[in-house]
């Protein structure tokens, strides 16, 4: 079976490429890009005219709550909306219930997502760096991975105990593992519930300090300096984060980051009348902090961008702010957000879009995606976006099981249309492009 992506701008920042051209996919596998593929002929052929044609996107932190909260997620409709979202790899965090501490959850969650009911996308598990998510011991990482994770993390319930998370870094180190860190120190942030200022006082709301997360930040960029283990650190959300993370980079320790678009996007004030579905972990912070993390995105210090995909069933939300769950769904957002504000108003290129959304990913966590390039990935993995489909986002309209969406009635520019991971999995409703029979 030949299919061919014609026409397209294809944008693969493994390969440097940012050409007008076909992609001829056959046998479920990249065979040609480019000239090579110029004369290609296909069973079917798709008109990826004003689109771009890029590598399959690739989102490390995502959360499908199964097992354990399936009333709010579960893997098939998580990795559904991971397809609906351009993604063909997605990286499931361990908070689950139980934590995702044991072989056996790892193989379960890796038979769910290769279920003929799933999103048909590749789910890569992160596995919890202390048993049970407790802080206190070690948990059996050769053994975790050996079964198929691809990082470890302390997500949900950050190390405390600065004595563990060293010890964590010295056996991740010898077992040539990420590590994957929530940054917060608990005492300064315990029982807050949006971002220290004056608008938690106006609000009467317990704020949470930035120090909570940028001393937490300077502590694990310090021991990653002394360990030489490779640290992560998710959701950026302070230009004093910001600032460690660049300064940690430039004394050598082998430091990445990202952000996800609510912080980004929107601050402090979006919460307004205690909406729920911006209440964030790390909180949103101001315009300052958002000023400097779109300077961070152009310069390369923050690595790459991340849903931070945080389903949570209705009847959780629907609460009063201080007793609301942190978090918001994002999969079928993040392509649309981070090319409303920042492609289209050139904070980034379309390389640069790529290569956070795709390639760096990819590369920092070695994974087997984030390229086009015949022969590098089980399958192919492409994306094809339309950067320019306005579109209004219904909270209604979603695969996902949860409705917390920050996104909801917003007009955004640019949305993913067809994702292929092997053979075509998704393909969007708007989508223009015209599918037309080939001659063999």
């Amino acid at each position: 079976m030949r299919v061919l992506l014609q026409n397209g701008r294809i944008i693969d920042p493994s390969q440097d490429l940012d050409i007008i051209g076909n992609v001829l996919i056959e046998d479920d596998q990249v065979v040609a890009i480019g000239n090579d593929a110029k004369d290609a002929i296909a069973e079917e052929v798709y008109d990826c005219s004003r689109m771009w044609i890029t590598p399959g996107l690739v989102d490390p932190h995502v959360h499908l709550r199964e097992p354990g909260y399936t009333h709010a997620e579960t893997i098939i409709s998580g990795t559904q909306a991971a397809a609906a979202g351009g993604y063909t790899t997605i990286c499931c965090m361990p908070n689950t219930s139980p934590p995702l501490d044991t072989p056996a959850l790892v193989d379960f969650i890796l038979d769910r997502a290769a279920s003929p009911e799933a999103g048909g996308v590749f789910v890569a598990p992160v596995g919890a760096l202390t048993s049970e998510m407790k802080g206190e011991r070690i948990a059996d990482l050769a053994a975790l991975k050996r079964a198929g994770i691809v990082a470890a993390s302390d997500e949900g319930f950050p190390i405390q105990n600065s004595l563990v998370m060293m010890r964590c870094m010295e056996m991740c180190l010898q077992l040539d593992l990420p590590i994957m860190a929530h940054c917060e120190d608990m005492t300064l942030a315990e029982g807050g519930s949006m971002n220290d200022g004056a608008v938690s006082a106006m609000l009467g709301l317990q704020g949470i300090p930035r120090s909570a997360e940028e001393i937490a930040i300077m502590r694990n960029c310090i021991l990653a300096l002394n360990t030489d283990c490779q640290l992560h650190i998710m959701r950026v959300s302070t230009w004093g984060a910001v600032e460690l993370i660049r300064q940690a980079k430039y004394l050598g320790a082998r430091v990445t980051c990202e952000v996800s678009p609510m912080h980004f996007a929107f601050t402090e004030e979006a919460v307004g009348e205690f909406e729920t579905v911006y209440k964030a972990r790390p909180p949103l912070r101001t315009q300052h902090d958002v000023d400097i993390i779109l300077q961070a995105l152009d310069d390369g210090t923050i690595d790459c961008i991340a849903s931070d995909h945080s389903p949570h069933a209705s009847h959780h939300v629907d609460v009063p702010f201080e007793e609301a769950p942190f978090g918001s769904v994002g999969l079928e957002t993040t392509v649309a957000a981070t090319l409303t504000y920042l492609t289209h108003p050139g904070i980034l290129t379309p390389m640069e879009t790529i290569r956070k959304l795709s390639t760096k990913p990819a590369q920092i966590l070695r994974l087997e995606a984030g390229t086009m390039r015949p022969g590098e990935t089980p399958v192919a993995q492409v994306t094809v976006i339309d950067p320019d489909l306005e579109w209004t986002v219904d909270k209604n309209k979603s695969f996902s099981r949860s409705r917390n969406n920050a996104w909801h009635g917003l007009k955004l520019r640019g949305k993913p249309v067809l994702t292929f991971c092997g053979g075509e999995i998704y393909m969007d409703a708007q989508f223009d492009g015209s599918r037309v029979a080939g001659i063999l």
